[in-house]
């Protein structure tokens, strides 16, 4: 009989125990929640002690610099200077550089501490268009079409000659736009070889619809043709620039021609 009391007793003070246990735990929890709420109202009461911005881009100068966010934000009438946290709506931050031209996606906008975070991405620029209409305007590595700005990079490809295309906002380069589709897709195979970049940054389209590549260095153009069969006449004209040129140097020729398939023809140049 007392041993049944006692183990009795025991099951009724474990029982208590773990019913402690679990409103100390809720306890504590609650604590903690009310101590996180509190900061919280109390970090929004603070003020913007400045501003971070970070800018994603491959290549240098940007199409944006620190002073041009901070120069969209201030026309947009936001403040951030001595305003309380909570004052700042990082929503409509967020929504104004979203719509920014060379602005192709806004990574990060919150506040860290009491310094406001900003961080962007800008697309990645591959050609410069110079259109017959009489239009510029810019293509990123995915076709996008971008307004024309005096900051595009030197190593963006140039393109002239008849291009009927006019710019289209928030819009990509598709097949039916024929010529500049074309260039585009040369220019993306150019681009990816470090070697053919180096040596290739302006395209010239005739008369014909034909491509002609002109290097960086020296005046040797190259009749490319249209974009058919374009990786291997990138690989014919790499082996022509690598085994043929370095011994014969490239003013002996007036053009290549890469237009046949796995064919070459050098035409000299008139003595």
């Amino acid at each position: 009989m007392f041993l049944h009391i006692f183990v009795i007793h025991r099951k009724f003070l474990a029982y208590r125990m773990k019913i402690v246990k679990i409103i100390a735990s809720f306890l504590l929890f609650l604590g903690i929640l009310v101590l996180m709420v509190w900061s919280g109202i109390r970090a929004n009461d603070q003020k913007c002690t400045g501003i971070s911005v970070v800018i994603n881009t491959s290549g240098e100068p940007k199409l944006l610099a620190k002073s041009d966010v901070l120069g969209i934000l201030e026309r947009n009438n936001i403040e951030w200077e001595g305003k309380k946290i909570k004052e700042i709506e990082l929503s409509s931050i967020h929504k104004i550089l979203a719509q920014e031209n060379y602005i192709k996606s806004v990574d990060k906008v919150h506040f860290s501490g009491s310094k406001l975070q900003i961080e962007v991405s800008l697309y990645d620029i591959l050609l410069e268009i110079n259109s017959n209409t009489g239009q510029k305007f810019l293509l990123d590595v995915e076709g996008t079409y971008l307004p024309h700005s005096p900051k595009v990079r030197n190593d963006v490809i140039i393109v002239n000659g008849f291009i009927n295309n006019t710019f289209q906002k928030n819009k990509t380069v598709t097949p039916e736009n024929n010529e500049l589709y074309e260039v585009f897709t040369v220019a993306s195979l150019i681009k990816k070889d470090p070697f053919y970049a180096a040596l290739f940054q302006e395209m010239y389209v005739n008369d014909k619809q034909e491509i002609i590549l002109h290097p960086s260095v020296g005046k040797l153009p190259v009749l490319f043709g249209t974009m058919q069969d374009a990786e291997n006449k990138l690989k014919t004209l790499k082996y022509m620039y690598e085994e043929v040129i370095p011994y014969t140097g490239d003013e002996k020729y007036a053009q290549l021609d890469v237009r046949f398939k796995n064919r070459i023809v050098a035409t000299k140049t008139k003595s």
